[in-house]
């Protein structure tokens, strides 16, 4: 057994972070940090990074040997696929010697929580060179931030549209709609034709938020900032009208059960049998591996209910980080650097099969490709996932009530989530804030 000393209690964490991480697993932790493998710098050129998508690697490979051209460092990436192992492995052993140079986390709240903990390293230097080379849109840069000063740079960049699978709406005879009003006599054409118009997960996962975001933003993307942030709530008008909507597009038969599977949505894009899903555009790579290419699926923007509201469009994007006990510190700031940069990003899209924050990398031959040139067409307002958007602790809670919704899509249902979710965040921002 490697001597080792025992593991110290997280500086700077909240009280709320400790209980959590101890409720959820502590004795997982400690065995973890009695059992890490990380307490040496990696040999040679190469830079530990902790991720927790195992899918990612061949990505992950492609940008490396871009990245080693560039700064002289290549990565050793460490998968953990379960998130709720990953994210009490990283909170710990960033305390530690037990820690990798890099590592994968969110943006957002998720990402203050960890800044305010001082065990990831300011990127000032990598945001302010990658926005003089044009490589990031420097809007992004608040929601990699915590009090003025930026601890992550943008893994990848995820937008929300709509996917709809062209010969589905062939076969109906409808368009891409351009308003709202259009989008709900598309779907009703579908449901009239017997084709399920729009799949919707998210009776037992997170997949709730996402059409409680797209309704919210498409009334008033500032009202669904502001209640993100706490500075609305969510009994006033907008959320009621929001949760109104929702309830009558269940009502009028345009989803299909809460309990769907998007895994299979590819293939009844392929048959026919379902003809929109609202998501992110990382879900693209199940479509290309079911067979389906541009010719096949298709995306566009969800336009606002009101054509006079501002267009607006889910972003989602994860955060690279630099531990600040990183072994080899200054080779990780390097790294971090070069991250944005467009080859390395090309390498990297190419392979992952999404978008980047660097618009000028593309992946090649993908519909992502298509609705990343829309995007910068129309410039719609870009707005943080609800997942990263608020406290963990609050957004958690809300997707339990959003699902419970799903379950039963009623408006006065509804009106008793939006109640519970007000409560939830009188307590969890006094929490936050305390």
């Amino acid at each position: 057994m490697t001597d080792r000393p025992p593991c110290p209690r997280p500086r700077g964490l909240s009280r709320r972070t400790l209980l959590g991480l101890v409720g959820a697993g502590g004795l997982a932790l400690a065995t973890g940090c009695a059992r890490g493998t990380y307490t040496r710098p990696a040999p040679g050129n190469v830079l530990t990074l902790n991720n927790d998508v195992a899918t990612w690697a061949a990505a992950y490979d492609a940008a490396s040997t871009v990245l080693e051209q560039r700064t002289g460092s290549r990565l050793a990436v460490r998968a953990v696929p379960n998130q709720s192992t990953y994210q009490q492995i990283v909170r710990m052993s960033a305390q530690t010697d037990a820690t990798t140079d890099l590592f994968k986390w969110w943006n957002g709240y998720r990402l203050q929580d960890i800044a305010r903990g001082g065990i990831i390293s300011d990127l000032s230097g990598a945001w302010d060179h990658a926005q003089a080379q044009g490589w990031v849109d420097p809007a992004m840069r608040a929601s990699f931030s915590f009090d003025g000063r930026p601890y992550a740079l943008p893994l990848y960049k995820t937008y929300y549209p709509m996917f709809f699978s062209r010969r589905t709406f062939a076969a109906a005879g409808v368009a891409v709609p351009t308003t709202f009003a259009e989008l709900l006599e598309v779907a009703g054409t579908l449901r009239d034709a017997g084709i399920t118009p729009i799949g919707a997960p998210g009776a037992s996962t997170w997949e709730s938020i996402i059409w409680f975001t797209q309704l919210l933003i498409a009334h008033s993307p500032d009202f669904y900032e502001d209640v993100a942030a706490g500075r609305a709530s969510y009994l006033d008008d907008t959320a009621t009208a929001t949760m109104e909507l929702w309830a009558r597009m269940y009502a009028d038969g345009l989803f299909s059960g809460p309990d769907a599977d998007s895994s299979g949505f590819p293939g009844q894009f392929a048959d026919g049998t379902l003809g929109m899903m609202l998501g992110g555009t990382f879900n693209i790579n199940s479509y290309t591996e079911a067979g389906l290419g541009p010719a096949d699926v298709g995306m566009f923007l969800v336009p606002p209910v009101d054509p006079a509201v501002e267009q607006a469009v889910v972003v989602e994007s994860a955060a690279l980080c630099v531990s600040a006990n990183a072994h080899k510190h200054e080779q990780a700031m390097a790294v971090a650097e070069n991250w944005l940069a467009t080859d390395v990003q090309q390498a990297w899209v190419d392979q992952l099969g999404d978008a980047s924050a660097n618009p000028a990398a593309l992946p090649t031959g993908s519909a992502v490709a298509d609705l990343a040139q829309d995007v910068a067409r129309v410039r719609p307002r870009e707005v943080t996932r609800y997942w990263e958007a608020s406290p963990p602790v609050l957004v958690e809670g809300n997707v339990r009530d959003l699902s419970a919704f799903m379950v039963t899509p009623t408006v006065d249902n509804g009106i008793t989530v939006l109640r519970n979710m007000q409560d939830r965040a009188d307590a969890e921002w006094e929490a936050w804030r305390a």
